[in-house]
């Protein structure tokens, strides 16, 4: 399988639009989902990857690795 890997600027849009979603909601969430599927023909592969995610990590677990937050964004230093 292939991952793209998206640049800087785009995984900034990525990490808002994600924490967006989230604060929306499972509802807005779930019909996201089902908007993107319909777009790329993707349900298949969502519902495969959803019940993975169910089967192989709890919500305690994400808590304790970290994983249910995204790392500080890293500070650049901006001359004058």
């Amino acid at each position: 399988m292939r991952h793209n890997t998206p640049d800087p600027l785009d995984r900034l849009r990525l990490q808002r639009g994600a924490e967006h979603l989230h604060r929306l909601g499972a509802r807005a969430t779930a019909e996201f989902l089902t908007e993107v599927a319909g777009a790329i023909g993707g349900m298949p592969c969502i519902l495969r990857r959803l019940a993975e995610y169910e089967r192989r990590i709890t919500p305690a677990m994400a808590r304790a690795a970290g994983a249910d937050r995204f790392p500080p964004r890293p500070l650049h230093l901006v001359s004058r």
